[in-house]
């Protein structure tokens, strides 16, 4: 994702041809609004305006991509979805059109209409005269009329290049959840992109009206303005308690048209409560522990702060250094504070200011600064509370959001906002270094939270009085929400734990009080719960792959963790006094010979652990029986609160025949408590404790009624694993989330750990219960990211065309849980690079015999504009580090009109200096990236490079076509090779550097006036007869469904008698050396397959996508013409032939409904 740097300003169209006095009338529509606190705001759009659904502001900021899967091109959905409730407004209402914006040139657009995730339209755009960047509304070709019960998803689809990234566009503004911001690369499986709405909408077929005279607004029947609105907006103070509807009428001299109406419930100030603070969710294993502060109830002072000193902040850029430095509240926080003033400011400052003013802002805009004078600021002492009393008292604005706080300038290398000791309240600091406007009031800074730089709060507060006499209201319990649906109610405390499945899930809390009234539901918290350790991924213990056929195996050690460990969930926080010095120890946990001899194959990769509180130092340690330090690392980026791995530099082997300690060094204060600890019981081995990391004792040698064991163990892998296992290792509180609350477990002296080391005291025997281990009920093969198979044995076979493919393994447990994915095999199956093959094989079948002729590789056409004779140049780009892009040509969709349906197999390309960091081989269509083909720079020469696609690409109808290569190179290399010129600009010497900015190299320079020295060699489709002759090759080899039929042909044509029924493709054989094969001619129907059905059924061959379409999923079986069984595909709803070369093909299609056939001409 990016940031979209244009701006987009969408005009009204106004009716043309008539006069405004007999325009017709309409009704406002898209009436939207909001009640807080008895104050309703309410915005509208005119009649005159299209009427449209959609969640989006039509500002686009934000793109996102599609996907390749299964080497396929990528593709995007976006959508706005529309509940039952939401339809409620366009029941009846007609969907003539829909919108969407078309920012990049992307290969193909389609508009679809869901009812209940069932497409019901579905409309291919022409994007031919599409204006870029630009909303664009497309008519449909079937207008849909709106029912109210079903849902309604309104999307649009994008096939475009790899070289792409922003295709779908959002807006700026929060996401309506699930509605606004859904996005899919199948058009199936929605996700949430949560940080915009996309810009695709539904346009209403609406009778065109003029501009209204005003606007009035109704609460029921009532009008509620006096005078006539011009504005289309209102904002309605102090409305009557009650749930009411809210409409706009649009007036029209006497005449109105009223819009849709809104419900709205309106809680007066009395009875408004403030919400609980501070809600936050951290996750321990399987359990989610939801943690919260209580709501802010009226005082003389409002502040975040704990009043203890901590850090500083200040500007750090900039020849003026400022910094704002604010405390936020919501109007739900400030509930309690109606009918409240503002009188003074209290700020402490950690150094010096130079100029200083207050500041008060209700929804993010200033409406009160005060300027601090020079002598007031000279009087400021650091470190120092100083109140400074407001000119004019402020009066909270109950519905209102209110920041307040203060704008300072400073010298630099100065720090002057202070901050407490911490932990931060959620979203209530923020601070901006946006330099002040000269008129002081309209400056809008640029806000961040400072929660995640710093965890604290800023000294400062506000005193605050009340106006009248005040209740303070008194809360009762609290009721937990989960996803929506309350889970638990009358919490009188301040946490809540549940156990729950693997899965994400968004918590909130609603305050209730003793007078019986609630608050709203507080700011959400999510809580992620990862799949328990016991968990286990398969590992490949198998992997083979020779001349395309694959086989893996795996196992799953569920009885051997991916992690060596006596503790459990974490439960005690634990540490030692030392008469006020600081604490240094290493603690672990000790491993047997007989607890290691099932790892005799594994290393260990890292530690993990868990601490409780900031500790000075920390360093993971292993240390053998004998008392050797294996392995140490000092850890850079410290936690607490959550498990977290310290990985080794190295791997070390589990040692056989020995045990191990695995631990960690710890540097702490007197009196913290660092040091995790799980409820027990404790195991021999599990509480050990050093001085030195090489001596070790039990700690329940110490302290004989400590019954538990520290939170430390070691990661582990099978030897040769490209990566550790990472399912053992869950987090267990999420980064900026609580920690999960723990008990305290008072520790011993320090002297007594330094006594029992002296006598070298060992552990007593303990046992621990052995955990019920899940059961795997199957496993699911993963290729390309996209599911395979499922299979209850340990191992896959398969049959692969030459490409790259990406193979991973999980196992499905019998609760349905599904582990993570093993580690990944690769298989790159390459094409041989062989040379360009014979050309326009064609062929005569009369009685039986079979007449072939053919070209010589030759004869091949070539996409090329260089000239040949010439000599050549040597170009080279300059960049400030490192140099790379893709130099390619074009062809117009005009310039390829006779070569539509053949073939690119091979991409020539000369190279002057080979001495390159990486190439590749391309392929554009309309400058999208549609295919890319490493090659190794090691194969690479000065001069010509031949390099045969894996994958042969057509050439599409009505599409430019670009080919090329891409080469990356230090600065100083001259690799790119040209001819003399004359240039064909703009199509023999196109330059791209990040694929969407196309340049020319004369337009980089005018004297480069030349072509780039690359040719893409064309080959024929495969054809049913059509005869050419050509000068013979050396010699030819005939072959029938891939099996040598004649070799040593010396001319280029040949009869087979009584030709079999097959596919026939010929190869040259050029100084020793076999070409590949032509394009193949068919012969004959299918032998060896009973039926073909044939346009009755269901399944349907796609020839844009190049797939095989079945109306559910099965088994497909694809065949030559022959007969020979080509690739079996299992559990699949299409069957991908675009690998297959051009020829006619039988796909059988195994259904629970039963068989199918159909014949494909590819």
């Amino acid at each position: 994702m990016g940031n979209i740097t244009f701006k987009m300003f969408f005009l009204l169209t106004a009716l043309l041809g008539y006069n405004f006095a007999m325009a017709q009338t309409g009704a406002p529509h898209t009436l939207r609004g909001e009640s807080q606190v008895a104050s309703v705001s309410l915005n509208w759009k005119s009649p005159a305006e299209a009427k449209t659904m959609q969640w989006h502001n039509d500002t686009p900021y934000n793109g996102v991509s599609g996907v390749s899967l299964n080497g396929e091109i990528p593709v995007l959905y976006i959508a706005n979805r529309f509940d039952k409730d939401d339809l409620k407004e366009y029941k009846g209402s007609v969907i003539d059109a829909i919108s969407f914006c078309n920012y990049s040139a992307v290969l193909e657009v389609s508009l679809l209409l869901y009812e209940n995730d069932k497409v019901v339209r579905e409309q291919k755009v022409n994007i031919e005269n599409l204006k870029l960047k630009e909303m664009q509304t497309i008519k449909l070709d079937e207008p849909y009329t709106v029912r109210d019960d079903v849902e309604l998803t309104v999307a649009a689809k994008f096939v475009h290049g790899t070289n792409l990234t922003f295709v779908g566009i959002m807006d700026r503004v929060p996401g309506v959840t699930g509605k606004g911001d859904l996005y899919s690369y199948d058009g199936k499986n929605w996700k949430n992109v949560v940080k915009g709405n996309f810009l695709v909408s539904a346009h209403i077929d609406i009778p065109a009206a003029g501009e209204p005279d005003g606007y009035n607004v109704y609460r029921g029947d009532t009008k509620v303005n006096t005078a006539l609105l011009t504005e289309k907006a209102a904002f309605l103070k102090d409305e009557p308690k009650g749930t009411y509807d809210y409409c706009v009428s649009a007036v029209y001299g006497d005449k109105e048209e009223k819009s849709f109406p809104l419900s709205l419930t309106n809680i007066p100030v009395e009875d408004a409560r403030p919400i609980a603070v501070d809600v936050r969710a951290a996750v321990n294993g399987l359990n989610a522990t939801l943690s919260w502060k209580s709501p802010i109830l009226a005082d003389k002072t409002l502040t975040w702060s704990n009043g203890e000193k901590g850090k500083a902040m200040g500007g750090t850029s900039g020849t003026v250094r400022k910094i704002w430095a604010v405390n936020a509240f919501s109007s739900d926080e400030l509930a309690s504070y109606a009918d409240h003033k503002i009188t003074a400011i209290n700020v402490m400052l950690n150094s010096a200011v130079t100029e200083m003013r207050l500041v008060i802002l209700e929804n993010s805009k200033i409406v009160y600064s005060q300027q601090v004078s020079a002598e007031e600021i000279a009087a400021l002492e650091v470190h120092k509370w100083a109140k400074m009393a407001l000119t004019t008292p402020y009066v909270i604005d109950p519905s209102a959001e209110l920041s307040y706080g203060y704008y300072v300038v400073h010298a630099a290398d100065l720090f002057p906002g202070l901050l407490d000791s911490g932990p931060a309240i959620s979203g209530a600091c923020f601070i901006s270094t946006s330099t002040a406007k000269s008129d002081f009031d309209t400056t809008v800074p640029s806000w961040t939270n400072i929660e995640a730089a710093a965890n604290a709060n800023w000294m400062l507060s506000a005193d605050v009085e009340a106006q009248s006499e005040i209740k303070t209201p008194v809360v009762k319990d609290y009721t937990v929400y989960r996803d929506g649906v309350e889970v638990k109610s009358g919490i009188t405390g301040l946490t809540y734990t549940e156990e729950l499945a693997p899965g994400t899930y968004t918590y909130t809390v609603v305050a209730n009080y003793a007078d019986g009234l609630s608050s709203k539901a507080s700011a959400s918290a999510t809580a992620t719960v990862e799949l328990p350790a016991e968990y286990v991924r398969p590992t490949f213990t198998e992997t083979d792959f020779d001349k395309g056929k694959l086989s893996l195996k795996w196992d799953v050690y569920t009885d051997l963790p991916m992690e060596l460990k006596h503790y459990g969930e974490p439960k005690y926080k634990w540490g030692m006094t030392n008469d006020g010095k600081d604490v240094d120890l290493y603690v672990g946990a000790q491993f047997t010979k007989e607890e290691l001899a099932l790892y005799a194959d594994y290393e260990i990769t890292g530690v993990n652990l868990y601490l409780t509180d900031d500790v000075k130092e920390l360093k993971v340690v292993l240390c053998s029986a004998n008392k050797k330090i294996l392995a140490s690392k000092t850890a850079t980026s410290i936690k607490t609160g959550e498990m977290f791995s310290v990985a080794l530099d190295e791997p070390v082997a589990v040692p056989v025949g020995s045990s191990i300690y695995v631990g960690y060094f710890v540097l702490f204060a007197d009196g913290k408590e660092p040091i995790a600890a799980d409820a027990g019981p404790r195991v021999t081995g599990g509480d050990m404790l050093s001085l030195d990391g090489t001596t070790w004792v039990a700690y329940s040698r110490i302290d004989a009624e400590f019954n538990s064991n520290f939170v430390v163990g070691a990661q582990v892998r099978l030897k040769g694993s490209q990566k550790a296992a990472t399912t053992t290792l869950r987090k267990t509180a999420p980064v900026n989330n609580q920690m999960v609350p723990l008990e305290r477990m008072s520790g011993r002296s320090f002297s007594d750990l330094k006594s029992a080391t002296a006598f070298g005291v060992n552990g007593v025997v303990a046992t621990r219960a052995t955990d019920n281990k899940p059961t795997i009920k199957n496993f699911r093969v993963y290729c390309n990211g996209s599911l395979a198979t499922e299979t209850e044995d340990p191992e896959y076979t398969a049959t692969l065309n030459y490409g790259k493919y990406e193979y991973a393994v999980s196992a499905v447990y019998t609760n349905g849980w599904e582990s993570a994915l093993s580690d990944t095999y690769t298989v790159e199956y390459k094409q041989p690079n062989l040379a360009p093959a014979p050309y326009g094989l064609s062929g005569t079948l009369e009685n039986k015999n079979l007449t072939l002729t053919w070209q010589s590789p030759e004869a091949a056409n070539e996409m090329n504009y260089q000239d040949k004779t010439s000599g050549s140049k040597a170009i080279g780009l300059t960049r400030s580090s490192g140099v790379y892009g893709y130099f390619v040509i074009a062809y117009d969709a005009d310039d390829l009109v006779d070569q539509v349906g053949k073939y690119i197999t091979h991409i020539k390309y000369s190279l002057s200096d080979v001495y390159l960091q990486t190439s590749a081989i391309a392929v554009f269509y309309d400058r999208n990236l549609v295919y890319e083909q490493e090659v190794d720079v090691k194969t690479l020469v000065a001069g010509e490079n031949v390099v045969r696609l894996d994958k042969p690409v057509v050439i599409p109808a009505g599409h430019e076509v670009c080919v090329g290569y891409y080469v990356s190179h230090i600065n100083g290399v001259k690799p790119n090779m040209t001819d003399e010129g004359p240039a064909v600009d703009g199509k023999g010497n196109l330059i791209t550097t990040d694929g969407t900015t196309w340049r020319t190299l004369k337009s980089m320079n005018k004297d480069l006036d030349y072509n780039w020295r690359i040719s893409a060699v064309l080959q024929d489709a495969d054809k049913q007869a059509v005869t050419r002759a050509e000068e013979p090759a050396t010699t030819y080899n005939l072959y029938i469904d891939g099996t040598l039929l004649k070799e040593g042909i010396q001319a280029t044509n040949y009869t087979v008698e009584n030709a079999a029924d097959g596919s026939y493709t010929v190869t040259a054989v050029v100084g020793g050396v076999e070409t590949a094969a032509s394009n193949a001619v068919i012969v004959g129907v299918p032998t060896s397959i009973d039926k073909v059905e044939d346009g009755s059924v269901k399944a349907y061959y796609d020839s844009q996508l190049q797939k095989v379409v079945l109306p559910e999923v099965g088994t497909a079986y694809i065949y030559s013409v022959s007969g020979t069984l080509i690739k079996q595909v299992m559990n699949v709803e299409f069957v991908d032939m675009s690998d297959l070369p051009a020829g006619v093909y039988v796909v059988r299609g195994v259904l629970a409904s039963g068989e199918q056939m159909i014949k494909v001409l590819k």
